[in-house]
């Protein structure tokens, strides 16, 4: 898979900006605030329609304009056809298109175009709050599983309803429901999540010692959860039961509902000891990086097609070596891959070379240059 065009109309910093790429490896240099990240962000966008900033459609917008719109060309090996995405971004809504027709749900262009992103903020995805890492698994899922999907939405809408309800002081019979419905609903979250965290764990582990190459470290992925890991359904829902009538008191004074995914997190392991609390900020770098390629390993093996990768401002984390080492694991002609950075460092002479400048415009660079 590779994107072979962009189009930015009023996006970010971009006025007007259209871009064809290769397919293979990128590197787009430019000073500091010359929409290097944008680039990367607006592809991105278009694999779960949101941004990896968590900014708001208003922030995508640029100043004084009433909306911005992204469009973008690119070929799928899984089919070896080429495909559009496209969409409209205003304040309070955003319209998707498919091959040029629109689409009524953001759930129909997810699975489309696949991209995996790296950004320096990903230091602390490990000492984040433990929502950045339920959204981390959570945007997994859904492009790996229809059914996720549908299971998150719906707990989701659920959850909000069963503390209103807890709130409000509904009858019990209510409450009971609702309560009923997250349970078996949360089975699927629960197992998704587990199975998951099992096969990037493995990947993650192997990627690190690749990155780090020094000593023995083995770094691990722990999934910690106030629901039964029960693999059987109907023992899952008998525990729940029981769990959900052990906090009973405790869930009449807080109002709030206490058991469910809703509490969970992921853990990062390294020799045994918690990344967030003894991990150095090297450490805890390498960590998510190779978090990140392991989700690249799961995505081509589940879906069938190789995922872009977006590396945004990598090199300037990493010393020499250990940019040499993230080098050779993502050289391959079967990978398309955008590496943004205000300097070029040896290992990307055979990158093709992207400038942005102060006018947000790209240009390409010939090497003889």
């Amino acid at each position: 898979m590779y994107v072979k065009r962009l189009v930015l109309h009023n996006f970010r910093c971009y006025e007007d900006l259209d871009c064809s790429f290769p397919k293979d490896r990128i590197y787009l240099t430019g000073d500091n605030g010359t929409g290097k990240t944008n680039v990367i962000e607006a592809i991105y966008y278009l694999t779960i329609g949101r941004s990896f900033r968590k900014a708001d459609n208003s922030e995508l917008i640029r100043k004084g304009e009433q909306s911005a719109s992204i469009y973008l060309e690119y070929h799928s090996t899984k089919d070896d056809q080429d495909h559009s995405l496209s969409c409209l971004i205003g304040t309070n809504y955003k319209v998707f298109a498919v091959d040029g027709e629109k689409v009524n749900s953001l759930s129909k262009i997810l699975r489309k175009l696949l991209a995996v992103y790296y950004d320096p903020s990903l230091v602390f995805f490990f000492k984040d709050d433990p929502e950045a890492r339920r959204r981390f698994l959570d945007q997994a899922l859904s492009q790996l599983s229809p059914q996720y999907l549908f299971a998150i939405g719906r707990y989701k809408k659920l959850l909000k309803e069963r503390n209103t309800a807890l709130q409000q002081n509904y009858d019990s019979d209510v409450i009971d429901v609702l309560k009923n419905e997250l349970i078996n609903l949360s089975y699927r979250i629960v197992k998704d999540r587990s199975d998951l965290i099992a096969k990037l764990s493995k990947n993650a582990n192997r990627y690190y010692s690749l990155l780090f190459q020094e000593g023995d470290r083995n770094f691990s992925l722990s999934y910690k959860t106030n629901c039964p890991l029960e693999a059987d359904q109907k023992r899952y829902q008998e525990l729940s039961m029981k769990y959900f009538e052990s906090t009973k008191s405790n869930e009449s004074l807080k109002k709030v509902t206490i058991i469910g995914p809703h509490r969970d997190d992921l853990l990062g392991v390294l020799n045994g000891s918690s990344l967030s609390g003894y991990g150095s900020q090297g450490e805890n770098r390498l960590a998510s990086l190779s978090l990140k390629l392991a989700v690249l390993d799961e995505f081509a093996k589940t879906l069938g097609d190789v995922p872009i990768l977006l590396l945004d401002d990598v090199t300037s984390d990493l010393d020499d070596r250990r940019c040499r080492n993230l080098l050779s694991l993502i050289h391959s002609e079967n990978q398309q891959v955008f590496v943004t950075g205000t300097t070029i460092r040896g290992g990307f002479e055979d990158y093709a070379l992207f400038k942005t400048n102060k006018n947000q415009q790209i240009q390409e660079v010939k090497t003889n240059e």
